[in-house]
């Protein structure tokens, strides 16, 4: 460390790389030291949004053997991120994983293996459970609100899906593997944090009810005939050369033949301590928000949530005529301060100096439930989970 800062390096420089890894995650926190991508063209792109004396690698193995560096912040594409994050651990860097851990359950056990005996600092960037709304409904369900959760309903509704998914890569099972774990296992990880059980069997059925169809996968909305008319046409706005060079902004049609991750899913989740939930993921509805519901022995809790911050808590309790609401405080930085939330505990935890894992079990529960919802939806048959029996030093 320089000065009592941590030395950063950012692995993987898309869009989350330079605009959350090179700005966000190192603000205040310590020195960008070096980046690391594997294409020389990103490198370049990205030159303008750090400064000159960041070294740049296009090689894993020389970008982790740099001295100064100390905290690694992976933001490559999710099915690199198991491979990157083991050799990361193994380089005894701390590490700062994006969401999801990784895309198979295997992988993520990998991970954990890898961790033991690395003396580091290791966080899955799954920020919500910093957010306000979900730490005053942890709160109130720790206090014994609603008594022992059994059944419970998560839904994510994505306004965006048209926007964000089904315009490139991340429209086909080969790069993503399933919507359930590129988007939900934000969701899905806050539910397993609330219930405080670990899943032991998953049963979904999803679909392609919207996007997809019958066009050629080389067809864009840049040169399509129906782009004035289209729900979905990404506007020629978006596509300016320099966004083009940088973000590498996708134009796909959203009904190509090639798009075959469902679009709308429905899992049902059994877990170790008896509870069930079930989870809802869609990718057209007309709002973006979350909502949460868990029902207990002696009561209901309900919880919104939107990047607007309306947040809003009921808890019902039974044989009681009325709930009472709870509205969360609003809190500077996205996701309702988790974002900002989670970058302050990672380093606090960095500066502390004890090597530990903080969320782990979550996140490898979060992307196992995805994981093996995919699966199901592909066999029509439940999925067993098997359970992480190592090492006692993580936590949920």
């Amino acid at each position: 460390m320089k000065n009592g800062k941590p030395g950063i390096g950012v692995l993987g420089l898309g869009n989350r790389g330079v605009f959350f890894g090179c700005r966000a995650f190192v603000e205040g926190h310590g020195e960008l030291v070096a980046v690391c991508d594997l294409d020389p063209e990103k490198i370049d792109a990205a030159k303008a949004y750090f400064p000159a004396s960041v070294h740049t690698y296009t090689d894993i193995d020389a970008f982790l053997a740099d001295p100064a560096l100390d905290v690694v912040c992976v933001t490559t594409p999710d099915r690199t991120h198991a491979d990157c994050a083991v050799a990361v651990l193994r380089a005894k860097k701390h590490l700062y994983l994006e969401k999801p851990m990784a895309q198979t359950i295997e992988d993520c056990d990998r991970i954990i293996r890898a961790w033991e005996g690395s003396g580091t600092v290791f966080m899955v960037g799954l920020e919500l459970r910093y957010c306000t709304l979900m730490r005053d409904v942890r709160r109130l369900v720790d206090a014994g609100e609603i008594g022992r959760i059994i059944t419970g309903t998560v839904i994510d509704n994505v306004s965006v899906g048209g926007k964000y998914y089904y315009h490139g890569a991340r429209r086909k099972k080969e790069y993503i593997k399933s919507l359930i774990l590129e988007k939900g296992t934000h969701s899905l990880d806050l539910a397993n944090w609330i219930v405080g059980q670990s899943p032991v069997r998953v049963f979904s059925s999803g679909a392609l009810d919207v996007f997809g169809g019958h066009e050629p996968n080389d067809k864009r909305c840049s040169d399509c005939e129906k782009r004035d008319t289209c729900a979905y046409a990404v506007p020629a706005s978006e596509r300016s050369p320099e966004e083009q060079k940088f973000l590498r902004v996708q134009d796909g049609c959203v009904y190509a033949e090639e798009c075959d991750v469902p679009d709308n899913s429905l899992v049902l989740i059994d877990y170790d301590g008896g509870a069930r939930l079930c989870y809802m993921e869609c990718h057209f509805t007309p709002e973006y928000t979350r909502e949460f519901m868990f029902v207990g022995d002696r009561g209901k809790l309900t919880a919104f949530f939107d990047n607007e911050q309306n947040f809003k808590i009921m808890v019902w309790k039974r044989h009681e005529a009325e709930p009472v609401y709870y509205y969360p405080e609003k809190n500077e930085g996205g996701h309702g301060g988790g974002d900002t939330g989670i970058v302050d505990a990672f380093f606090r935890y960095v500066a502390e100096g004890r090597p530990r894992m903080v969320g782990i079990q979550g996140a490898r529960d979060a992307a196992a439930i995805a994981i093996a919802a995919a699966k199901s939806e592909e066999t029509g048959l439940p999925e067993r989970i098997p359970p992480m029996t190592y090492p006692e030093s993580s936590i949920r």
